[in-house]
């Protein structure tokens, strides 16, 4: 009669530790695109932080706001216009019955990636980042700071204003530029539920409060410059990323005029 043989127990041993392994490597990938968005939205937070400081040693305090689901009455007195690639070009600027003149040709703007993803981990926070202001959108829940510039560390951790466009608030054309992460609510991702008429509010380091009203929504080719162009006496802020969503082959635009 055959003695069954007894498990090896160094065998059994090894065998316990590489399932152990396996399932700590496992459970440290699946929750590596959390714990990234943990140490964003943490970095976010103390930057808006910071620039809250020095709107307070301003003596310039956030003001508070009304519930933007209330639009203002402001929103009335702006035209608005929906139009694709094709329709929106240089043709539609100067037209005598519209509201904003754009300078015919903007200077050129390198093409730059806001892709649509989530940022590949990395705990470092980056070193010459500036933090010029926080932007809020009621209607789709994003309050976010605004960097200065847009180098891959800077957007990395929040949207940022192309250096070659207009000073949020003064005469001429803002943009900010931003990733589209998949997390839902994460960075620009819900960027493409603005509607015409929705509030941008933005306050300034120096503290100053500003509104813009949504006006025009386009989806252009990832070169287009058309997103650059800058008004000659309207000032406006333009939402700059990537579109359709997980294809990232066109950019959204969503430009905002300043009411207040």
């Amino acid at each position: 009669m055959n003695r069954k043989r007894k498990p090896n127990k160094k065998f059994i041993i090894i065998l316990t530790a590489v399932a152990l392994a396996a399932a700590v490597c496992g459970y440290w990938l699946i929750s590596a695109p959390g714990r990234e968005r943990e140490n964003i939205a943490d970095q976010q937070e103390a930057m808006i932080e910071n620039i809250i400081r020095d709107i307070e040693e301003a003596g310039n305090a956030p003001e508070e706001t009304e519930d933007i689901s209330e639009q203002s009455e402001a929103e009335n007195t702006v035209e608005t216009m929906e139009m694709d690639a094709d329709e929106f070009t240089e043709d539609y600027n100067g037209d005598e019955d519209e509201a904003t003149d754009y300078i015919p040709e903007p200077a050129f703007i390198p093409v730059f990636e806001p892709v649509f993803s989530d940022p590949v981990p990395d705990d470092s926070f980056p070193a010459n980042i500036t933090g010029i202001g926080i932007l809020t959108i009621y209607s789709i829940g994003l309050s976010l700071p605004i960097a200065e510039g847009i180098e891959y560390d800077s957007l990395r951790i929040a949207p940022g204003r192309v250096p070659q466009t207009a000073q949020v608030g003064d005469i001429g054309n803002a943009v900010i530029a931003g990733h589209r992460n998949y997390a839902f609510g994460s960075m620009f991702n819900r960027l493409g539920e603005l509607d015409y008429g929705d509030i941008l509010q933005y306050q300034a380091r120096n503290g100053e409060l500003m509104e813009f009203t949504v006006f025009e929504i386009a989806v252009i080719e990832p070169e287009d410059q058309i997103a650059f162009l800058q008004p000659l006496n309207d000032s406006i802020i333009t939402l700059y990323t990537c579109t359709p969503t997980r294809v990232a082959s066109h950019r959204l635009i969503i430009r905002a005029q300043r009411v207040s």
